[in-house]
């Protein structure tokens, strides 16, 4: 899933992009810091975030057209984390010392690549619902134990005992540091 942050000024035009961008697989964030790329209605941003400036598309402007240029922004497209690499594009990880491969579904990629930004740090239950499900915290549901134990099928020597993606209080740990 490719992660945007806003800066746009039309009031109505922002309020659109909030509402459609995410059924359209964007994620819509408040910090620079936890995106891709920027999409702005003014002067580059001042940031090494590849940007796209929508001022400069012909207009009447067509969703389909937007989001192709959104998905084509030069972010990066591979993630490296112990001995796996990650192609987001793909939704491939690949076992560098096996060379095994394995495909990732939609929501598995999103849950690795949300661990590899949060390497090392506890992360609760609630807010992984919340960051890739967009679920309420008191949903019952058992949507992230089920993609949990899929991806320590594909990332852990011994899925019983797992060094990657450990649990802990609240929920689980990424530990690259094997």
């Amino acid at each position: 899933m490719l992660s945007l942050n806003l800066q746009v000024q039309d009031v109505l035009f922002l309020e659109a992009l909030k509402e459609i961008l995410p059924q359209a697989g964007v994620s819509i964030k408040e910090e620079a810091s936890e995106c891709d790329g920027i999409l702005c209605a003014s002067l580059p941003p001042e940031s090494s975030l590849p940007f796209l400036n929508f001022s400069t598309l012909s207009w009447p402007l067509r969703f389909f057209d937007l989001l192709s240029l959104l998905k084509n922004l030069p972010y990066s497209q591979e993630l490296s984390f112990a001995h796996f690499s990650l192609d987001l594009r793909e939704r491939i990880l690949k076992n560098i010392r096996t060379q095994k491969e394995h495909r990732l579904t939609g929501k598995e990629c999103q849950l690795l690549r949300f661990f590899c930004q949060n390497k090392e740090q506890d992360l609760s239950k609630d807010t992984l619902l919340k960051e890739i499900w967009e679920y309420h915290p008191d949903a019952a549901t058992h949507t992230l134990e089920t993609h949990i134990y899929r991806l320590r099928q594909k990332l852990e020597d011994d899925p019983a005992a797992p060094q990657l993606l450990r649990n802990c209080k609240d929920g689980y740990v990424f530990s690259v540091a094997v």
